[in-house]
């Protein structure tokens, strides 16, 4: 980390929480933007991916409320 990161990271540190929540959420953003073009086109691949497995029945559908239920079983 620069010199000038480290400032600005003691700096921010330094703020409210609700500041400090919405530098984060500014720079989280500005990652994203920049990873999107990629990401987004290794998504369309695998939603075909996964529309051609049901379409063959060689996925297993579970309806959303069992899923979720599932989901909040494993991270209890």
């Amino acid at each position: 980390m620069t010199t000038t990161a480290q400032k600005v990271c003691i700096e921010a540190l330094s703020l409210p929480q609700e500041s400090r929540a919405e530098i984060a959420e500014r720079l989280l953003s500005s990652l994203d933007q920049k990873m999107d073009a990629g990401f987004e086109r290794l998504w369309k691949q695998e939603i075909r991916r996964r529309r051609r497995e049901i379409r063959q029945d060689k996925a297993k559908l579970v309806p959303a409320d069992e899923a979720m239920a599932s989901a909040l079983r494993a991270v209890a």
